[in-house]
């Protein structure tokens, strides 16, 4: 795996091909210009999140509502709650397109290395190892925490052309989220009042059409349908897939199974439904 490899490089000799050891070059990074330039993009990050929250709430409220007073073959009700449900997708498509733009606008915070010619071959030299893998697996952890070092290190774009080309990779919980086109936050019981699922931000992109939600059973109300169908509905046409640990994912075209322990991944369906994924047969 690309982690023991990347061990054995640290036993190479102190010295790289361009004469420089590799903590001399990492020095060569002015890391409190760095930090600020890194604490001035996340502050601009999460001051979006703020005004993106003002809108968030207030619009999942009214799709609530509408949900909970419409009558079957109320066609007029249907089309307000239609309207309702774009609104709710076009503020979580402008909250993306607004992060990358920050994103984008903080280059040299996003990804520093590639301003320095001595640290770009230092990282130039760990892709190399990762391209070399025969497998990649990715953890958990604090699914923000984990993207964020990833993107910052170009881990994305090497495990892009890893699974262009055919090379396994493992994720589960945090891990399984980084994958996916998009991230969801969620949690319908915090401290501080009921929860509202949040996007984070978008993911690599290598899993697409689905919408991974580890520990599901802990984080969310699988028996309260409305909210179910409410989390489904505004992800739709993606898939909400449900996993516990014991879990084996496994999916060919639009079908998904689980390879794992019976019960413990389940699909969240837009009518509220929750059903367990048939096993995988061996």
């Amino acid at each position: 795996l690309a982690m023991l490899r990347l061990r054995e490089a640290h036993k190479a000799p102190p010295l790289n091909r361009h004469g420089y050891g590799d903590r001399d070059v990492l020095e060569r990074i002015d890391i409190d210009t760095l930090r600020a330039a890194w604490r001035a993009r996340q502050d601009e990050l999460a001051r979006l999140r703020r005004f993106h929250r003002q809108r968030l709430y207030p619009s999942l409220q009214v799709v609530r509502d509408l949900l909970a007073t419409r009558a079957d073959g109320d066609l007029l009700a249907d089309e307000a709650l239609q309207h309702a449900l774009a609104d709710l997708r076009r503020i979580d498509d402008q909250l993306l397109q607004s992060a990358e733009r920050i994103v984008h606008a903080h280059e040299s915070a996003s990804k520093p290395w590639t301003a320095n010619d001595l640290v770009r071959r230092l990282t130039d030299r760990a892709h190399e190892v990762l391209r070399s893998a025969r497998a990649v697996a990715i953890t958990g952890g604090h699914v923000a925490v984990l993207l964020n070092r990833l993107q910052f290190f170009g881990v994305d774009q090497i495990l892009r052309e890893l699974h262009e080309r055919g090379t396994p990779i493992l994720a589960w919980s945090a891990g399984s989220m980084v994958l996916t086109e998009r991230i969801v936050l969620y949690y319908d019981d915090p401290p501080d009042g009921a929860g509202h699922p949040e996007l984070l931000d978008r993911g690599f992109g290598l899993s697409k059409g689905v919408v991974m939600l580890p520990h599901a059973s802990k984080r969310l109300r699988l028996d309260d349908k409305r909210r179910v169908g409410l989390l489904a509905t505004r992800f739709a046409p993606a898939v909400c897939i449900g996993l516990e640990n014991g879990a084996w994912l496994c999916r060919d075209g639009d079908r998904f199974t689980n390879g794992g322990a019976p019960g413990t991944a389940v699909r969240l369906f837009p009518d509220g439904n929750v059903e367990r994924l048939p096993q995988e047969e061996s």
